[in-house]
């Protein structure tokens, strides 16, 4: 039987091995592993704790036993885990461009759901952007996300710092009266960023003030921008999700009249609105919304209501829903929570990323899933890149190989 002593040799050969094909495909997971992986888990435990009693490990969370001194392993989510990516098997290539999704527009630099924020994902380089509709009493759509979930969404006791909801007001009255709450979490950007009417928010000291745009827009002004404005690529689309009741033939009827079929897509968690957009429209792109408690049948009511797309939330597509998904012949999108959420999740559940950074993304991207709509898509578009420089890296090398090998063999 091998000594603790080799194995030790053994794991640092593979290990070398695997960060050299890391390098190579950065999505993918290693291809070779120990023959003991019991033996190997333990000795990278002690490895790790050598460098950090509170290292993270994929497998669960190393701590340091105050009682006695001795290292043991307490086990805790891991998010690589619950998309069952962990295994050699769900190493995915990715055959279809990652497309790069900012939801709410890029609202760590901008308020949310504002034409600042839209052109912000845009500058950074998404492929598209997420935006929130309802449709108010006076018949305008605006775009706004609001409190309440996704059950009672609209109400502004978080948002705006009143009681209510969007729904009790005109678009505009509430252009006119309604200001954003600056020290509300979930405002990523923070409070120098946002904007009332009587101050002067400025982006940082000893710049000029901020132009005052933290205000409700209506759809129009936001789709009119983003087709007219010289920074936005034409190829740039957007994702429609319709909020409020009686959203869906509006929306439809104002992409229409404004040109822009062919860069509007739409989605909702109520899927009657999904069905109601492909009766108005057939060629529509719709995403069918799923929440926590996926249906064992979601595929099915995604068909069902003529949806070409299922989007789930991050931590429930996993490798299988996303395979099952293609294999209907679905688009797939996986969509992260605000930042409150996103914070609590990576701070009690997840333990083996950080709060959207790259290694978060990385392992959401093993699943194969094809479009990710997040809120940090300046770093997702920059992993993106970093990705196809890799993939392009390594096919020029192969090519190479492959001709030097042809050249010896003549």
């Amino acid at each position: 039987m091998a000594s603790l002593k080799e194995y030790s040799t053994i794991i640092i050969v593979i290990k070398i091995f695997n960060l050299g094909l890391a390098f190579l495909h950065p999505t993918h997971h290693p291809v070779v592993n120990f023959p003991r992986p019991e033996i190997q888990h333990y000795l990278e435990s002690k490895m790790l704790m050598l460098i950090n009693p509170f290292t993270v490990h994929p497998h669960g969370e190393f701590r340091e036993d105050q009682n006695n001194g001795n290292s043991y392993q307490q086990v805790s989510y891991s998010l690589a885990s619950k998309l069952n990516v962990l295994e050699d098997s769900r190493a995915i290539e990715h055959t279809h461009p990652i497309e790069v999704v900012g939801h709410r527009g890029s609202l760590y630099t901008a308020l949310e759901n504002t034409s600042r924020s839209f052109l912000h994902a845009a500058e950074a380089g998404a492929d598209s952007v997420e935006l929130d509709v309802f449709l108010l009493k006076c018949g305008t759509l605006v775009v706004f996300h609001g409190s309440g979930g996704d059950e009672t969404p609209g109400l502004l006791h978080l948002y705006c710092g009143i009681d209510g909801s969007i729904l009790d007001y005109t678009a505009e009255e509430a252009k006119r009266i309604l200001t954003f709450n600056k020290s509300y979490d979930e405002f990523g950007c923070g409070p120098s960023q946002i904007t009332h009417p009587d101050d002067l928010a400025t982006e940082s000291v000893g710049q000029e003030p901020l132009p005052h745009y933290c205000y409700v827009h209506t759809l129009e002004e936001v789709l009119t921008t983003l087709r007219d404005h010289p920074n936005v690529p034409s190829t740039l689309s957007i994702k429609i999700e319709l909020k409020g009741e009686g959203t869906a033939f509006p929306a439809v009827q104002l992409v229409e009249k404004l040109n822009m079929m062919h860069r509007c897509h739409y989605s909702s968690f109520d899927h009657s609105r999904i069905a109601e957009v492909r009766a108005l429209n057939p060629g529509a792109l719709t995403g069918a919304l799923f929440a926590d408690d996926v249906p064992d049948d979601f595929i099915q009511r995604a068909i069902a209501v003529g949806a070409s797309e299922i989007h789930l939330k991050y931590d429930t597509c996993t490798y299988e829903r996303i395979q099952a998904a293609h294999k209907a012949g679905l688009g797939t999108m996986a969509w992260f929570r605000g930042p409150v959420g996103m914070r609590e999740d990576t701070t009690s559940k997840y333990q083996d990323v950080g709060n959207e950074d790259e290694s978060m993304y990385e392992v959401v991207i093993r699943t194969g899933v094809r479009s990710m709509c997040v809120n940090r898509p300046d770093v997702m578009a920059k992993l993106v890149e970093k990705m196809q420089r890799r993939i392009n890296w390594a096919t020029a090398f192969y090519r190479d190989e492959e001709k030097k090998s042809e050249e010896l063999s003549a």
